[in-house]
Parts: structure tokens; C-alpha cells; sequence
């Protein structure tokens, strides 16, 4: 997280740093992120970015957080546990609730698009932290159908919630690898995962 120095700055200078993070998000991987553009972006003294981060993990850590945060802002009561609406109902607005958040904010799409492709971020803590984050919170929405006869008591409802979030990041993945995302696409291979387990293949 940042220094209490950084949350002592003015709104507006926090936003032009954040705006200079996202810029250069969007442009590099996490591998390649080149500090000195953000400084030079956002106009500080060089001094002063080391006042308020520790270090680029700092950085790209606490610009993840804000980038999730907007997104569930975003999508608003889609999250609340108390939201009456199946499971499967929720998790594909989800997923369409998050390519119109894409479509509306392409500067942040962009920095995500390549968060998502770094090597670094795939194999850190954060993305082992959100991976089970999911599969959780997607559990006791499944128990929650399954207790109103929704879906049924059979099924393992931590082993469905982990295969719709490794079939649903591998198809997002994919899509972010290429030189141009079709998001649309990514919300029609979501649909038609839901559809199959709606429908059962036999």
C-alpha cells in the first residue's frame, strides 16, 4: 500500500499519478514497467515517488486494488450476498457487467489486458488470493441455489464454482493474448458455458 504521505496529497494529484499508472499500465507489462514514466507523466519529483511507494511492487499492488475496486463499484449489487438471483443468472451479468465496464473505461481495459498477460502477475500472490476469493465467494452463492432447489444437492458446489472460474479465465485469457480483443466474444463463449450447464450434455 501507499505511504500515508501519498493519501495526504490533493484528490486531484492522486488522480493525475493514478491516470500516469494507467497509461503506462497500458502500454507495458508488469516486466517491463518503467517507473521514470509515471514520474515524468505525472510531473513529481523523482524524490517524491519514493515517498509515496516503497518500491514498483508497491506500486502495480496498490493500482491492482484500485483497478478491482472501480470494478465492483461498477457492478454495483451484483455482489451483495443478499441479491435474490440464481447463480448462473449472476455469474453471466457478471461477466456482461465487466465487458461494459471494458467498453466504458478502454484506458483501464487496456492496463488490464496487460496485467493479465504478464508472467509475474500470473504466478503471484494476488492472483492465488483472487483465485480462491472467487471460487469462495462462487461457492456460497451455489449453496445458496442449492438450498432454494435451484441447483441440485448433488453436485459439489466448491468443484462447480472452480471449474466456471478456470473455464471463464481461460476464455478471457485467450482473448487478452491476442493483438485485438473482441469482447463481445468473450461475453458469447461465457453465455454459452452457461447455456451447457443450464442444459446438461446428455
Amino acid at each position: 500500500m501507499p505511504t500515508q504521505t501519498y493519501f495526504n496529497l490533493p484528490m486531484d494529484k492522486q488522480e493525475r499519478i493514478m491516470d500516469a499508472v494507467i497509461h503506462e499500465m497500458g502500454i507495458n507489462t508488469y516486466e517491463n514497467l518503467n517507473v521514470a514514466n509515471i514520474i515524468r507523466q505525472s510531473k513529481i519529483p523523482r524524490g517524491s515517488f519514493y515517498q509515496y511507494f516503497i518500491d514498483k511492487d508497491d506500486l502495480f499492488n496498490y493500482f491492482y486494488q484500485v483497478m478491482v475496486q472501480k470494478k465492483i463499484v461498477f457492478m454495483g449489487d451484483l455482489f451483495l450476498g443478499n441479491l435474490d438471483l440464481p447463480f448462473l443468472e449472476r455469474f453471466e451479468k457478471l461477466y456482461a457487467s465487466g465487458i461494459k465496464f471494458g467498453t466504458q473505461n478502454s484506458d483501464i481495459f487496456k492496463a488490464s489486458q496487460k496485467i493479465f498477460t504478464s508472467d509475474h502477475f500470473m504466478k503471484s500472490k494476488m492472483m492465488k488470493q483472487g483465485n480462491e476469493q472467487g471460487i469462495a465467494m462462487f461457492t456460497a452463492w451455489i449453496k445458496h441455489d442449492q438450498e432454494l432447489g435451484r441447483i441440485k444437492d448433488s453436485i459439489d458446489a466448491e468443484l462447480l464454482a472452480a471449474l466456471l472460474l478456470e473455464f471463464s479465465s481461460k476464455v478471457t485469457f485467450e482473448e487478452y493474448f491476442k493483438d485485438e480483443v473482441d469482447l463481445l466474444k468473450i461475453e458469447t463463449k461465457i453465455h454459452l458455458i452457461v447455456e451447457i450447464l443450464k442444459k446438461g450434455i446428455e
